[in-house]
């Protein structure tokens, strides 16, 4: 988890130590598991949240990102239930993009209960294009990511496609559950982040919807903003 290299496949980006565990772990650990590099970003230390101090939740989120596989975590300090769509903060984002040249980025869905999930959303989004311009930070050179994919937290409003982890949700639960100062202990209480009672219960049911949506046990659904390509939609649903 120290040493990082410059280029990874993936960098899944979340308001929260948790978000992208909760919204898109099954994927990542799926991705990992196939030999994809990722990594994941925090914007925050989660300081306003009722439950855990920032340094145990640094601590929690670096055990998560390891059982995840991913190669590197890191924290850009924005203020926890402030996060505020600026040039400055988009270019905190953009050097991110700029730094591990990414195929994919991954951002929570833009329409949601908490503004940080909202404004991560827009920050990354914005971030995804600028990171692009040739002239802005000219320093740092230009490159912008494939896609962005949307992952869902609070609420599921449509969806361009559902990811079958089955195979890896087991190790998404043991990510998730890495997470102690938010689900151990406090696992039948509402969390914030979700705004639900029993959050564990809460995540597991939505995500078995999401699977049976595909005819899988387990399933992570994400959103995109452009047309999804099929090349061949007998590799799809040929006999």
């Amino acid at each position: 988890m120290e040493t990082i290299r410059d280029k990874v496949d993936i960098i899944a980006f979340g308001a929260h130590p948790d978000d992208v565990e909760i919204g898109a772990g099954g994927l990542l650990a799926k991705e990992a598991a196939l030999g994809y590099r990722i990594g994941i970003v925090d914007l925050t230390r989660g300081e306003m949240g009722t439950r855990g101090t920032p340094e145990v939740r640094m601590e929690e989120a670096l055990q998560a990102a390891e059982i995840l596989g991913a190669e590197w975590r890191i924290n850009l300090d924005m203020p926890d239930g402030n996060i505020t769509v600026n040039h400055e903060n988009i270019m905190k984002v953009a050097r991110v993009v700029r730094k591990y040249r990414p195929s994919v980025i991954l951002a929570p869905y833009w329409d949601d209960r908490h503004p940080d999930h909202v404004n991560t959303s827009r920050l990354v989004t914005e971030a995804h294009f600028k990171a692009g311009l040739k002239k802005l930070e000219p320093e740092l050179t230009a490159f912008r990511p494939n896609i962005v994919l949307y992952y869902f937290l609070n609420r599921m409003e449509g969806f361009s496609f559902v990811v079958d982890v089955s195979k890896y949700y087991a190790r998404k639960q043991e990510a998730v559950n890495a997470h102690y100062s938010q689900f151990g202990d406090a696992g039948l209480k509402p969390l914030a982040v979700l705004g639900v009672k029993a959050p564990l219960q809460f995540i597991e049911s939505r995500d078995r919807f999401q699977g049976a949506q595909i005819g899988a046990a387990y399933g992570e659904a994400f959103l995109v903003r452009s047309p999804v390509p099929v090349e061949d939609p007998l590799k799809v649903w040929g006999g």
